[in-house]
C-alpha cells in the first residue's frame, strides 16, 4: 500500500500537480481517522453490551432473592399473626388448645424471629452500572438502600413470660423449629410436663404477672408485624423497579423437585424431580406416583427454599410452610412460582 501511494504521489510530483495529491492526502488521512473513530465505537458498542448483560444478570439473580424476600416476609406475618391470635385467646381465658402443650406454647410466645439481612446485600456487590446511566444509577442506589437495612428483632429479646415460667418451676422445652415451632408442635413429646405441671400453666392465665408479660408481647408482636410489611412492601417495590427496567427478568429456581413420605422414596431426603416447562413465568411440571403422606416443594437438595401449603388437590404455596397431605393417586403436577400457586391433577388411581 506504501509503495503504491508513493508512485501516485511522485506522479503528482511529476505532473506538477500538487493540490491534487494534497487533497489526496487529506482525504487518505480522513478517510483513516474516520475507520479509527468506527473501529472505537464499535469496541465501545460492544464493551457496553457486555457490562449490560453482566448488570442484567445480576439483576436476575437480585430478583429471585427479592421474591424470597417478600415469601419470607409473608410466612413471618402470618406466623406472627398467628401468634397474636394465641395471645389474645389466653388473655380472655379461651386458650383453644391441647392443654398438654399449654405451657410449651407460653414458653413459645417469649419466640422471636432471628434479625433478617436480605442475600441482596451479598449480591449488590457484583452489580457494577454505569454512573452516566440514569435509569441504571436510580435503580441501583433504591437496591443499595434496601439490602444495607437489616429487620432487627432484638429490640423484643425480653422473656418476660420465660422468666415467670421459670420461677414456677416449668422447664423449658426445647423449640425444634425456634419461632417456626408453632406449625410443628407435634414434634414435642406431650407428655414433657406432668399432669401436674399443666395444672400450673393453666392457673397461670389468672396471673397478673403472667397477664402483664401476655399484654407486652402482644404489644412486641404487633409492633414487630409493621415492621415485617414495611419490609415486605420495599421488597415488593424494588422487585417492581428491576421489573420494569427490565421486563424480560426471570426467577433462576433451578432444580425444582417435590419430597416427602408420600414420595418413591419414602423420605424428606430425595427430591422427584419437576421439569421446568415455562422459564418465564416459572412454571414446573412432572407426574409421580404419590401414597397417603405428606409432600413439599423444593429447590435443589437443600431447604434453603421450599414450598408448602395447606390445601390439596390446589393450593397457594406458603414459603418454609407445612407439609402439604396428599392422597394415594398418579398425578400430574404443576407448580408455578411467578402466581406462587400448586395443582395436583388425578390421572388415575
Amino acid at each position: 500500500m506504501i509503495p503504491i501511494f508513493r508512485k501516485i504521489r511522485k506522479k503528482m510530483a511529476d505532473d506538477n500537480k500538487p493540490i491534487k495529491y494534497l487533497r489526496y492526502a487529506i482525504g487518505e488521512i480522513i478517510l483513516v481517522v474516520i475507520g479509527i473513530l468506527i473501529a472505537l465505537q464499535v469496541n465501545n458498542w460492544n464493551e457496553n453490551k457486555k457490562d449490560s448483560a453482566r448488570y442484567k444478570a445480576v439483576l436476575e439473580q437480585i430478583y429471585t432473592v427479592l421474591d424470597q424476600d417478600i415469601q419470607e416476609m409473608e410466612a413471618l406475618e402470618h406466623r406472627l399473626n398467628q401468634k397474636t391470635r394465641l395471645i389474645e385467646s389466653l388473655l380472655n381465658h379461651k386458650p383453644n388448645m391441647d392443654l398438654k402443650l399449654l405451657p410449651s406454647l407460653l414458653y413459645y410466645i417469649d419466640a422471636f424471629p432471628e434479625s433478617f439481612i436480605s442475600e441482596t446485600n451479598y449480591q449488590m456487590n457484583f452489580l457494577e452500572f454505569d454512573q452516566d446511566n440514569i435509569a441504571q444509577n436510580s435503580l441501583s442506589k433504591s437496591l443499595a438502600t434496601y439490602s444495607s437495612k437489616k429487620l432487627d428483632f432484638k429490640p423484643f429479646s425480653t422473656k418476660h413470660l420465660t422468666q415467670l415460667l421459670g420461677q414456677k418451676n416449668l422447664p423449658e422445652p426445647s423449640l425444634l423449629f425456634g419461632f417456626s415451632s408453632l406449625n410443628n408442635f407435634d414434634e414435642i413429646d406431650p407428655n414433657f410436663f406432668t399432669q401436674a405441671q399443666q395444672e400450673i400453666a393453666l392457673k397461670l392465665i389468672d396471673d397478673i404477672q403472667i397477664i402483664s408479660a401476655l399484654k407486652s408481647a402482644m404489644s412486641q408482636n404487633k409492633l414487630s408485624v409493621i415492621l415485617v410489611q414495611n419490609k415486605k412492601n420495599d421488597a415488593i417495590s424494588n422487585s417492581n423497579l428491576i421489573k420494569n427496567f427490565y421486563p424480560t427478568v426471570k426467577l433462576l429456581y433451578q432444580n425444582l423437585g417435590i419430597v416427602g413420605d408420600a414420595t418413591k422414596f419414602k423420605s424428606y431426603n430425595d427430591n422427584v424431580p419437576l421439569k421446568l416447562i415455562n422459564p418465564e413465568l416459572s412454571i414446573w411440571e412432572g407426574s409421580a406416583h404419590l401414597t397417603d403422606g405428606s409432600v413439599k416443594f423444593r429447590d435443589g437438595n437443600s431447604w434453603l427454599a421450599n414450598w408448602g401449603g395447606d390445601s390439596f388437590p390446589d393450593g397457594k404455596t406458603k414459603w418454609f410452610g407445612e407439609n402439604i397431605i396428599v392422597k394415594s393417586g398418579y398425578y400430574h403436577i404443576t407448580i408455578n412460582l411467578t402466581e406462587k400457586s400448586y395443582h395436583f391433577e388425578l390421572l388415575h388411581q
